[in-house]
Order: C-alpha cells, then structure tokens, then sequence
C-alpha cells in the first residue's frame, strides 16, 4: 500500500508531518509513531529485513546519547522522587521525563524518514516531482545524474586502486595516489554524459513526452490529510 503511493506526495505528507512534530513535545504519541513507520517499512519494503534493522542501529544510539543528554541536563529545576545516582548525581522521575521527551522526537523523526527511504524509488520521486510538481527539467535531471553517478565513481576508485596495486603502489585508501585518477576519470565520464544529453537533443524549454508516467488518485489526498489530521488530533490531545 505504502509503496503504490505517488512518491512525492508521500514525501510532501511526511515534510508536513515532521513539521507538525516539531511544535510540541507529546512523547507517547513519538514513541507511537516510531513503531507504526518501522512495521510498515518491514512489511512494505523490498529490502532485506536485516539490513533494515542493521541501519537502525545508529538512530537507537543517537536516542539513547540524546535520552542520557536529557536525563543528566534537564536545563531546569529537577523534581520529583529520586529514582537513582549516576556518579554521585541524583536523578530524579522529571529527569527521566525530559529525557524521554528529547529521544522520542528522535525516533520518531528517525521512523518518518526510515518508511520514506525504503518504500520510495529514488526514479520514480524524481518523474513524480516533475509531473506533478513541476519540477524544471535541468534540475530533477540533474539529480538523477547525480544519483545514478555515485556508483561510477565508487567503480572507478576500486579501478584506480585496483591497477595501483599492481604496479606495487600501495597507499592510505584516501590517498591522492588513488583520488586524483579516480576525479580525472569520474569528470571525463560526466563530459561524456553532458554530450550525450545534447546530441540527442535535450533542451530544459522544449517539449518532451513522459516515457514514464507516475500515477496520481484521491488517495494520496487521503494519505496526506488522514495523516497529518491524525498528528494534529494528537497533539491537541497531549
């Protein structure tokens, strides 16, 4: 379902959403919205569960450096019962509280962007920015360019690195012995592109056909207005 929605209006719905998080703090309704986003990306995403749940692994550690940050400098008045000491430093039930409150936003907006990652072709985001958004030509083509351009140049670099090695070059992987061929390499092939582009007659003002045509219906209004209703609902409610 996630997945079959118009790319950019999920990602407007969830811009909109992070906005709407950022207002006020309402914890129960972040930890909330964590979960939902992770089950839908581990039941809508075609990659593999374990390399999902491996990427989380740095936002768990970001919540709990943000949660202890939370705990031990609330920035005011602590209250409340002593629950323990941390180095001889009490910590009491509003310091939990307002840790809590911190590394919830953190999940939450870690969720969001988890389920928008996963569930969203990077290719079809840019043909529905520019169907539907009207998105200038030379910029959604340039960042498929861009996008599409990066595993070049990590094939280059392990060329490069690659014949070093052989002629008994041995160096630090970010050494200019292999950088500079390797940006050499990579600025020859981004000519050849640019080329390419204008000999088969591309023009940011002319008219040109949708060879790919990414589909639009009332349910994307749906998803954008039950969502962020529900968020707003929740926020009053906390």
């Amino acid at each position: 379902m996630i997945k079959k929605l118009n790319p950019g209006y999920k990602m407007l719905t969830m811009i909109i959403a992070s906005l709407l998080l950022s207002i006020k703090y309402v914890k129960n309704m972040n930890f909330l919205i964590f979960f939902i986003c992770i089950s839908l990306t581990l039941i809508n995403s075609r990659t593999n569960t374990k390399k999902i749940l491996l990427s989380i692994i740095p936002l768990i550690i970001a919540t709990i450096a943000i949660f202890t940050t939370g705990m031990l400098f609330p920035g005011e008045e602590s209250s409340g019962d002593i629950i323990f000491s941390f180095i001889n430093k009490p910590i009491y039930s509003s310091s939990i509280e307002n840790g809590l409150i911190l590394s919830s936003r953190i999940l939450a907006y870690g969720g969001i962007g988890f389920l928008f990652a996963y569930t969203t072709n990077s290719f079809e985001l840019i043909m529905s920015l520019m169907q539907q958004f009207k998105l200038p030509l030379k910029f959604a083509y340039s960042i498929l360019a861009a996008y599409n351009f990066f595993p070049i140049i990590k094939n280059e670099y392990n060329i490069v690195r690659g014949s070093a090695k052989i002629r008994g070059i041995h160096a630090n992987p970010l050494s200019t012995k292999y950088l500079l061929p390797m940006v050499v390499h990579s600025i020859e092939r981004s000519e050849s592109l640019a080329m390419a582009m204008v000999s088969r007659g591309f023009s940011e003002n002319a008219e040109r056909g949708v060879a790919f045509k990414i589909d639009f219906s009332y349910i994307d209004i749906l998803f954008l207005i039950g969502v962020n209703t529900a968020i707003i609902i929740g926020l009053i409610l906390g």
